[in-house]
């Protein structure tokens, strides 16, 4: 379903798109888009009982997913929501802001060598 989507693999297979499932419930949301899995879960069939909508979405909620989004297949919007709550949860955790990429780290190489002379010796060592 995401490749059909030209989602890549980096982006669907993240941590941000995982949820722990049952093997049952696995099969029956492969491969489809959200608002068609969950449309099933709802629905199921005579060997297993319907989940009202109101559940689900409680469900989804207390694992920090946005069942609006989900329902709409809002895939994007989803992710970025998704990155936010779980960064939010390991700032938490931390105790502290998170690394955000605007700073250079401690201990980062943000020189640039200019002098070409330097560049020379540094080729000829590595």
């Amino acid at each position: 379903m995401y490749k059909a989507q030209g989602i890549k693999p980096a982006v669907f297979n993240s941590i941000i798109n995982k949820t722990p499932l049952s093997y049952r419930t696995s099969r029956i949301v492969g491969g489809v888009a959200p608002s068609e899995y969950l449309a099933k879960l709802e629905s199921r069939n005579s060997s297993t009982p319907p989940i009202s909508s109101k559940n689900l979405d409680s469900y989804l909620r207390s694992r920090l997913i946005n069942p609006t989004l989900l329902r709409a297949d809002k895939f994007e919007e989803f992710m970025e929501g998704g990155q936010k709550r779980l960064l939010g949860l390991i700032e938490q955790a931390m105790g502290k802001a998170a690394y955000s990429g605007n700073v250079p780290e401690e201990g980062e190489d943000t020189k640039t060598i200019e002098d070409e002379s330097e560049v020379a010796l540094l080729l000829r060592v590595g």
